[in-house]
């Protein structure tokens, strides 16, 4: 490794972007690796922030994942691979990949001979790329209404409480959805687009089958319709145990999925509100080469 390019959010959720990038620098100079390091503004989009990363032998992106999937989309096409230090709020993308939570040890191996992770992608309405998932309905309004005030005061709480709330009266539509030309209508709470099993809070799980590297996404569509639903999801919650297949519908997604509700849906992409349905989601596999710590 020659060159490193760094691209800090200092208004990530733990506010330690000041700290990142100073022990970045601190190991590019004892390594004699050469840094650009270059912090998120409100005046340039992360695409022109990385408009030049071809230049440089990999993409350190610190922040949290909505600064990630930014950076994300700014390298796919690049062949440049990136590597993640999480300083966010939820940093799920880093716990799926299994990188350090501790920002210090991530910088570390960031700036270090890594392996790599060919990482699939979601493309919404052929624009945002996405890494996580995308999801409508109950969660895109947790995510919309969880404010950055929330998310520096309590963290991940914040995402908690605004589920607790929006789960007394949880939103229910009816969509219409086209998995690779077979179309199905369902009435959900929310509908998913999955690449990771990871959700980022208390350690849980959707289903370990879903991966960020098999060439496909999933499709989740949570129902949530019966008493006996709503307590199998509370057991799964607090004792780790399985969904319940009345819960949620898995189907694999190996190209594309449209989907449409009948009422408007609030969308949300890795963390970030998007907008609302009608939405396209292609599959794009093996799109970017992501570093993973290295086992010993």
């Amino acid at each position: 490794m020659q060159s490193v390019l760094a691209i800090i959010n200092p208004r990530s959720g733990t506010q330690l972007g000041a700290q990142a990038a100073q022990r970045l620098s601190q190991i590019a100079l004892s390594h004699q690796i050469e840094i650009t390091i270059r912090p998120t503004t409100s005046d340039r989009s992360v695409s022109e922030l990385v408009a030049d990363a071809a230049a440089f032998s990999r993409v350190i992106a610190c922040g949290g994942d909505g600064t990630v999937t930014a950076v994300i989309n700014g390298l796919v096409g690049k062949k440049v691979p990136l590597a993640i230090v999480p300083i966010g709020t939820g940093n799920v993308l880093g716990q799926a990949i299994g990188i350090n939570p501790d920002y210090r040890l991530a910088c570390d191996d960031a700036m270090a001979d890594c392996d790599f992770l060919s990482l699939d992608l979601g493309l919404l309405n052929d624009k945002t790329h996405f890494a996580l998932r995308l999801s409508t309905g109950y969660e895109a309004l947790v995510t919309q209404d969880t404010t950055r005030e929330m998310k520096s005061r309590l963290g991940k709480l914040a995402y908690l409480w605004e589920a607790a709330r929006h789960a007394l009266r949880p939103p229910s539509a009816r969509y219409r959805i086209d998995v690779d030309g077979e179309v199905m209508r369902q009435r959900a709470a929310s509908v998913w687009v999955a690449n990771t099993s990871t959700l980022g809070i208390l350690g849980l799980e959707l289903d370990p089958a879903i991966s960020l590297s098999d060439r496909q996404l999933d499709l989740c569509i949570f129902k949530l319709s019966a008493s006996r639903d709503m307590q199998r999801v509370f057991q799964w919650f607090f004792r780790r145990e399985r969904l319940p297949a009345t819960a949620v519908m898995r189907i694999p997604v190996r190209n594309y999925v449209n989907i449409v509700a009948a009422s408007r849906q609030p969308v949300q992409v890795d963390g970030d509100a998007i907008g609302h349905t009608p939405c396209r989601v292609r599959v794009v596999p093996g799109a970017l080469s992501v570093c993973i710590p290295r086992k010993a």
